[in-house]
């Protein structure tokens, strides 16, 4: 089963999403990467803070990915990067990216943290209405290279995807609107 890479960057002001060199920059990602894995590269944003921004991606595993990271190809992008984006982290999910809504124009993700997590991996508290959701495409998936980090949740923007903390940081749940944004 393929795994997803969930990646969270950040442009480093003044830098913006519609910068050329910005566009540029993704748009080669883009290319270079999903010829190397296989898999098309999905680009999402927060409205809310629209220096962020998410690479949502497959890989066949944790393996193929760590060649792509070290090859030459990828060094070279991560060069033209430096000095405009940030790199703030990345996981891969058990989450099969064959099943990801590739061409989704919007989603939501709601990211349970390790505190909601007991040690035997079942969540403690459940998020409001994730069974019940009437609203397409859900999944989910949890970092296959740390046991007991927490959940990620998506679902198509119209979903209800609630939580007790509103998306605060500090508690059980982050959640994150995303917007796909195409660099062409």
């Amino acid at each position: 089963m393929p795994i997803t890479e969930f990646a969270s960057l950040s442009l480093i002001p003044p830098n913006t999403l519609s910068d050329p060199h910005v566009i540029d920059l993704f748009s080669k990602v883009s290319s270079w990467q999903s010829s190397s894995s296989g898999y098309p590269l999905t680009f999402f944003t927060n409205p809310a803070e629209p220096a962020e921004i998410y690479l949502i991606t497959g890989w066949d595993d944790v393996r193929a990915h760590e060649k792509w990271i070290a090859s030459s190809r990828n060094q070279e992008l991560l060069q033209i990067a430096e000095g405009f984006i940030n790199i703030i982290g990345m996981v891969h999910l058990d989450l099969d990216f064959n099943e990801f809504p590739v061409g989704a124009d919007s989603l939501v993700c709601v990211r349970t943290t390790s505190q909601g997590v007991t040690k035997d991996g079942s969540e403690e508290a459940k998020l409001k209405n994730v069974e019940s959701m009437q609203c397409g495409w859900t999944g989910h998936g949890r970092n296959v290279e740390e046991v007991g980090a927490g959940v990620y949740y998506f679902a198509e923007s119209d979903a209800h995807l609630d939580s007790e903390d509103g998306g605060k940081e500090d508690t059980v749940y982050k959640r994150i609107q995303l917007k796909m944004v195409k660099f062409t």
